[in-house]
């Protein structure tokens, strides 16, 4: 027996082990709702939309669950490319303008198909409101 087989056995299940113990790091489309991915890559970068990205987002914006519960979401989710900061940022072929050379985007754009978009609504439209204790009010 040579001497160092016991350590490197040793190590090689422990490593096993711990492999075995970590989660898959990129989960398969199966595990992923219709849309669901889209809005992660896409709203995520601003939004929570689910458990999957509950601690990102931007503090001052609103969850996905959160704005589910606006009686216009449907409407608003719709039409997100018009309504302020998103039109500053996203561009939907045929839909929006281009940005121009003078006022280009302030960050990397946020750029969707018509059918993308659909599917991320759809998927939005599959979430629970969150309780928030009352009806959610536009200012």
């Amino acid at each position: 027996m040579r001497p160092h087989s016991a350590p490197r056995s040793s190590l090689a299940g422990g490593v096993l082990a711990l492999l075995a113990a970590c989660p898959a790091t990129e989960p398969r489309a199966q595990d992923f709702a219709p849309g669901e991915k889209l809005a992660l890559f896409h709203c995520g970068r601003c939004h929570v939309i689910n458990e999957r990205n509950r601690m990102g987002g931007i503090g001052s914006t609103p969850a996905f669950k959160t704005m589910r519960g606006h009686p216009e979401f449907e409407a608003k989710m719709r039409s997100f490319y018009a309504l302020r900061p998103h039109p500053a940022f996203t561009q939907i072929p045929g839909v929006t303008e281009p940005f121009t050379p003078e006022l280009p985007s302030p960050i990397h754009p946020v750029e969707l198909t018509e059918e993308e978009l659909d599917r991320i609504v759809d998927y939005a439209l599959t979430l629970e409101a969150a309780d928030l204790g009352g009806q959610l009010r536009s200012r």
